[in-house]
């Protein structure tokens, strides 16, 4: 299992809960929202991983920060 960390600028944040909600029925990714900027995202492995982190370039305009945790 992976997990990252992901904060978004304030700028997005109306853009966090319809993100995630685009995986809300996906099996293989739980994700988690903290606060309006930041929420948890965890993958059965690596290219689950790569597959949302493409999609956080795709629908974030400004910086994103990905923090993986252990």
């Amino acid at each position: 299992m992976k997990a990252i960390r992901v904060s978004v600028s304030f700028h997005d944040w109306s853009k966090v809960e319809e993100f995630l909600d685009q995986f809300k029925y996906e099996s293989a990714i739980f994700t988690y929202m903290v606060d309006n900027v930041t929420f948890i995202a965890v993958f059965d492995g690596e290219c689950t991983m790569a597959f949302f982190k493409a999609e956080l370039a795709r629908t974030f305009d400004d910086e994103v920060i990905i923090v993986e945790l252990r």
